[in-house]
């Protein structure tokens, strides 16, 4: 439902309308480039070495099998990366930092089981995936961590010498006099929610290649991520390349979900390699190595303890978060964790709260950015606790949560760390209930009880952080990047338009939104619009990448204000040849005509002309040439929120989970292109009900993961997911210029508490046992049903 959508003053035909995706028919029909199949002249392929153990000391390596194997070119080991060589950059960094330097390959002390260890060029994949059978390591076995607790323990054993504990950074925050709420409240009550370990898992595994272009000494690198900018500082920084012998491109994505935000040790090592061997090497990962080398995510421990009235009011909430940072930082430091901390108090209006979150480092492979990016965590321990508390009240939950939502005339309102920029919570509440038909489903839920049937009723309502600058708040809070947007916008001499930006397609479907952004603008179709990205040598700097729902949000208005920019020249040389007052021009039909004389026009075209190639035809004041550049950065972040309301029914003999109903009332603020908005909560609510449901990365004691394959880490199916009923409420950001909030990451906040609410919801009647622990599988649901001690 699309019943509220205001598209502002900023915006005409285009906007607010489900224009196809042009790039579907491509990708449906396999005619789209992705970096595996990129082929250059005398390219070699590449294979990695990893350490089959978690925590081990490198004796020796032997390498002289493998260069004896015909076919092999080159094998590098970690003593071969020369000493000028830095350690693997950060985006950001955090109070109480502790440095953990990660090379392109182990030195001496390999900390995760798949950390590289060495690497081959040969004349084809097979070829070098023989050679690492014939690469001999002695390795001498250390003593590992694999959990948190066992991290944490006083005596056990360190991950970096000389650390006095294995707490890689700890922030905290605080606001009012929580001790003293604490003790003046009618009820005080705490919980432990564990997070599992996830992994992003897009279809596309990650892909680079490197080439070297001797004469100049220039690096040209494909590349599949979704930070081309960055991707080229870091490069220069740590192998001392200037940056403007770097070009690095990127293809199309085959999905990112923030895995490919981060700068990976391969990436160095390839580079490095293929200037060695002196021909071009590509590298692409393996589904093995996808699991046990790129990013993982999720994994926390969070201590919740909350105190309120015997009316529902929250009065303070006190969390302590730990995070799995797994064997290092990665580009994104401690940064989830942070996420979760902050985000605690969530769209209540608590006063008093305070967290501490700490990023604890273990013998598994480090985590990182994942779509939510420490949301979802902070969502389910606080969405739990506000079901726990009307449980302990006889509540009805959704009347606990409307009384506790920060007010609309409370706007803004500033929380543990950030300001909320608006907000209409209770409106939002008030139309999803009715819309879920949430009534109905409760005198639904009564008659199957009677009949001994469990159906549950389960919401979460969220608030999500997109817009991601502003740049000063980065960079106050330790990062080393802006978070504006710059576009460049062009008209040729045929009136077509190019839109440059530095921002990635992974499948979001951006450049359709783009297009749609300048061509309303401009008075065109979107199908006049290009828009070009992925490549750092045509595409201007982006701040902070793709990622963080800051596409639209921040890349949309750089493109508004270059296309208003480039609007402007065009309406001067208009206004010249139509000897027109400016007030009656309208860009219409390719061209320009008066308002109320269609019969005097000019074409873009002949404007197009003018301004490259008949420069006499402009007026004296213009230059020539029609290109213009705009610049976006927000002062404050945006903050999209929705509700989510599921129905579930839950088998007693087997603990299987049946979706009954699932919806997603949101306000995103301007919708640019509805179809792509739902596509984006459909995948996004699937990953969430992944999360609680099926997906866990499991380790044993010895720090060897378990579930290394898509047979055995879950993942749910088209059969698995529910149909998905969604209701849009628009308010427009007061910030951002065209009212847009964002939306990529708003499915998949709220889902996870949602469903778990509404299975322990169903599961009332006949047990009191929590689930604070996800996923919530059939077996544990079954150990829950088993515990009995009806409520």
């Amino acid at each position: 439902m699309f019943a509220d959508i205001n598209k502002g003053d900023a915006f005409g035909t285009w906007v607010g309308k489900s224009v196809p995706r042009r790039e579907d028919a491509d990708i449906l029909a396999g005619r789209t480039e992705y970096i595996a199949d990129i082929k250059l002249p005398g390219m070699l392929e590449a294979a990695f070495l990893r350490s089959p153990f978690a925590h081990a000391r490198i004796v020796s390596i032997d390498v002289s099998q493998a260069l004896a194997l015909p076919g092999v070119y080159d094998v590098m080991v970690g003593a071969d990366i020369p000493d000028y060589v830095k350690p693997l950059p950060l985006m950001i960094t955090y109070q109480n930092h502790r440095e953990t330097p990660t090379f392109p390959l182990a030195r001496d002390i390999v900390r995760y089981a798949g950390e590289p260890v060495a690497v081959v060029a040969a004349i084809n994949r097979y070829v070098a995936e023989d050679a690492l059978e014939l690469i001999v390591v002695k390795y001498e076995e250390l003593p590992v961590v694999a959990s948190i607790d066992a991290s944490l323990a006083v005596d056990g054993p360190r991950l970096y010498e000389g650390w006095p504990d294995n707490v890689a950074a700890k922030v905290s925050s605080e606001i009012g006099d929580v001790d003293a709420a604490m003790a003046s409240a009618d009820l005080v009550f705490e919980e432990r929610f564990e997070i599992q370990r996830c992994h992003p898992a897009p279809l596309e595994t990650r892909g680079f290649i490197a080439q070297w272009d001797f004469k100049g000494e220039n690096l040209n690198v494909w590349n599949g991520t979704q930070i081309i900018n960055q991707c080229r500082d870091f490069m220069s920084e740590m192998l001392d390349i200037p940056a403007s012998k770097i070009r690095i491109r990127s293809p199309r994505l085959g999905g990112g979900f923030g895995a490919k935000f981060h700068f990976y040790v391969e990436e160095p090592a390839i580079v490095l390699l293929a200037k060695r061997v002196k021909a071009p090497v590509r590298w692409i990962e393996d589904r093995l190595e996808a699991f046990s080398a790129t990013v993982h995510a999720r994994e926390q421990v969070i201590d919740v303890k909350l105190c309120a009235m015997n009316d529902g009011r929250i009065t303070g909430i006190i969390a302590d978060i730990k995070g799995d940072l797994g064997a290092s930082h990665h580009t994104m430091s401690m940064g989830p964790v942070w996420l979760t901390s902050v985000m605690m108090t969530g769209v209540y209006l608590i006063p008093n709260a305070r967290s501490v979150a700490k990023a604890i480092v273990t013998n598994k492979p480090p985590s990182g950015s994942y779509r939510g990016w420490g949301q979802p965590q902070a969502n389910f321990a606080v969405e739990r606790m506000v079901d726990l508390l009307a449980h302990k009240l006889q509540l009805d939950p959704a009347a606990v949560r409307r009384i506790n939502y920060v007010p609309e005339a409370r706007m803004p309102y500033t929380g543990l760390a950030h300001t909320f920029d608006s907000g209409r919570y209770e409106v939002l509440h008030d139309r999803a209930l009715k819309t879920f038909g949430y009534e109905a489903w409760l005198e639904r839920q009564a008659a199957a009880q009677a009949q001994g049937r469990r159906i549950g009723i389960g919401m979460s309502f969220y608030a999500e952080v997109s817009a991601h600058g502003p740049s000063r708040f980065l960079n106050y809070v330790g990062g080393r990047q802006g978070g504006y947007d710059i576009a460049r916008i062009r008209m040729d001499t045929t009136g077509d338009v190019y839109v440059y930006t530095g921002l990635c397609d992974m499948g979001q479907g951006v450049t359709n939104s783009l297009a749609q952004i300048a061509a309303d603008a401009l008075g065109l179709n979107p199908d006049d619009v290009t828009v070009m990205t992925g490549d750092t040598a045509l595409n201007p700097y982006t701040g902070w990448g793709t990622g963080a729902s800051r596409s639209i949000t921040i890349g949309g208005p750089a493109v508004m204000r270059a296309a208003t920019r480039l609007r402007e020249k065009i309406l001067s040389i208009a206004r010249h040849w139509l000897q027109a007052d400016p007030d009656t021009l309208v860009l219409a039909n390719r061209g320009v005509m008066v308002r109320d004389d269609p019969g005097r026009y000019v074409s873009f075209a002949s404007i197009g002309r003018a301004a490259y190639c008949q420069i006499i035809e402009l007026p004296e004041d213009v230059e020539p040439g029609l290109e213009a550049v705009g610049v976006f950065d927000t002062v404050q972040l945006a903050w999209p929120y929705g509700m989510n309301l599921v129905a579930v029914e839950v088998d007693e003999d087997t603990g299987a989970v049946s979706f009954l109903d699932c919806m997603l009332v949101h306000d995103m603020g301007t919708i640019v292109n509805p179809m792509i908005v739902d596509g984006q909560l459909h995948g996004g609510i699937a990953q969430g009900i992944a999360q609680a449901l099926y997906e866990e990365l499991r380790y044993d004691e010895n720090g060897q993961l378990g579930t290394g394959s898509f047979a055995d880490f879950l993942m749910p199916t088209a059969s698995e997911i529910p149909n998905m009923r969604f209701d849009h409420m628009v308010t427009e950001s007061p910030l951002i210029p065209g009212g847009m909030k964002g939306v990529g990451e708003g499915g998949t906040i709220g889902t996870p508490a949602a469903v778990v609410n509404a299975i322990e919801n169903a599961l009332r009647p006949i047990t009191n046992s929590k689930l604070n622990r996800t996923p919530v599988t059939p077996d544990r649901i079954l150990t829950a049903i088993s515990a009995g001690a009806c409520a």
